[in-house]
């Protein structure tokens, strides 16, 4: 089975509290050890159970790919500790004031889209790691990352995203609109997704899945591009 429905603590903004790609999934410490082993069983890669700042907003404070992985460089240096646990992939530090980087940059590959309000040095850093880097607004809204959803098949956008073609062509995958949780524009945080399986909230309805599911190519004919 590639799809999960559920909720972390009767919350189904379940993607605001973890984080996936290919290589690795975090999840908060707060979880059933019968649903995290869920979890890794749809997406197929090794979970590891953190915090951030303090938090469990992983999701919100976390982006990256199957090579790095972005925080903010605010975080206590034990959890820090933790994070380099993750044998998976290197950890990256950002000093930035738009501290949800889980909201304000999106990865796929070496592409990269960005907050048009996001500092330069942060640009800077990206190119510096071989990202090529994209400032752009969805649906007028520069929390872009909110407003993303995607794997290596294909990108789910908020439903008002009027520039889908542009970000198709620039993260060279389909890409279509949708929402989660019975019309949430903001599908990234109904979203734990990579290219084995999804992890999507409770609230989510029938046709909300069938668009995520041909969106993120995991059955029928994938989104327009």
């Amino acid at each position: 089975m590639h799809v999960l429905k559920t909720k972390f603590h009767n919350n189904p903004n379940i993607g605001l509290y973890g984080f996936a790609t290919d290589s690795y999934c975090l999840l908060p410490k707060n979880l059933s050890k019968q649903l995290v082993e869920s979890i890794k069983e749809v997406l197929n890669v090794p979970v590891y159970q953190v915090i951030i700042y303090n938090t469990n907003l992983i999701g919100v404070f976390c982006v990256g790919n199957e090579d790095y992985l972005f925080i903010p460089d605010f975080i206590p240096e034990h959890e820090l500790r933790e994070l380099k646990k993750i044998k998976e992939v290197k950890i990256i530090q950002i000093n930035t004031r738009f501290t949800a980087l889980g909201n304000n940059i999106v990865i796929k590959d070496k592409d990269c889209l960005v907050n048009p309000q996001i500092e330069q040095s942060v640009k800077e850093k990206l190119e510096s790691l071989g990202f090529k880097v994209s400032p752009l607004e969805i649906a007028e809204n520069p929390t872009i990352g909110s407003c993303t959803a995607l794997n290596h098949k294909g990108c789910l956008l908020h439903r008002d995203a009027t520039n889908t073609r542009k970000i198709s062509a620039f993260l060279n995958l389909p890409a279509n609109i949708g929402t989660v949780n019975f019309g949430s524009p903001y599908v990234r945080s109904g979203l734990i997704v990579n290219c084995n399986g999804y992890i999507v909230g409770a609230e989510t309805t029938g046709p909300e899945t069938q668009r995520i599911d041909e969106t993120l190519g995991f059955i029928g004919i994938q989104a327009l591009s």
